[in-house]
């Protein structure tokens, strides 16, 4: 049974195609790079995988579930968390603050045990201040952790939202794009940081990325996207040198 996998995935707005037949497997434990010009359709396809936009056409598979069409609450529970390109952190919370809203979605406890404090809550509630401390940890903030995420550094609020994700207890990390921004030493470090996480917690990883020595340097394979067709597919090295990819960043000669 396959991890992940998308079938024949479209999207159309209007009269415009943003995504057409997009297929897509991935297996436990690989990182996969979704590369291309602006406007190739690569963002589109992280929403339809994460709940945000329902697909015109074509089916996801999940875990051997069907999710193409669930809310991104639902497909969050199941084990897909993402990221965003433009960073949607809660900028006035703390750092730490920002990290427990990721647990919320993961209590049972009802409104009103926790209205009441019941001691099932408090355990729930120790539990979550828990994992923040430790999914802090792992992303190197523990010293910024009582500091309002709005004031951090670009390149720590990236890794915050990584540490949020990881709070949500994902199989499958979607990453938009989480070297935007950041300086050579922050982006080895980042590499470093998700190899290590995908070790450790078994994740999958979906990336986008303009960087193309981090995507080349981290990616097991590539697939390449322009006006929201699939024009490439392969180990680095052979996407390196791929003539459509090049005409596509490059336009031709």
């Amino acid at each position: 049974m396959t991890f992940f996998a998308c079938e024949n995935l479209t999207m159309r707005f209007g009269g415009l195609t943003a995504v057409n037949d997009f297929n897509l497997s991935i297996e436990e434990g690989e990182i996969v790079g979704l590369i291309g010009p602006n406007g190739a359709g690569k963002t589109t396809v992280f929403n339809m995988i994460a709940g945000y936009h329902r697909p015109t056409g074509g089916v996801i598979y999940f875990g051997g579930q069907r999710i193409d069409g669930m809310k991104a609450n639902r497909v969050n529970r199941l084990g897909i968390a993402r990221t965003f390109q433009n960073i949607r952190l809660f900028p006035e919370l703390s750092v730490f603050e920002n990290v427990l809203v990721a647990h919320h979605g993961r209590l049972k406890s009802s409104f009103f045990e926790a209205m009441l404090r019941t001691p099932r809550y408090r355990r729930e509630e120790e539990q979550m201040y828990s994992r923040a401390e430790h999914f802090l940890a792992e992303v190197g903030l523990t010293d910024v952790a009582h500091e309002r995420s709005g004031a951090l550094p670009y390149g720590k609020q990236r890794r915050l939202e990584i540490a949020r994700a990881l709070a949500t207890g994902p199989k499958l990390l979607l990453l938009d794009e989480p070297a935007a921004g950041m300086n050579p030493s922050e982006t080895v470090e980042l590499l470093e940081l998700l190899l290590r996480l995908r070790e450790k917690y078994g994740l999958s990883l979906l990336i986008i990325e303009h960087d193309m020595k981090f995507i080349m340097r981290i990616c097991e394979r590539l697939k390449v996207l322009d006006y929201g067709m699939t024009i490439a597919e392969g180990r680095p090295a052979e996407i390196q040198n791929d003539a459509k990819v090049i005409e596509a960043y490059l336009g031709e000669e």
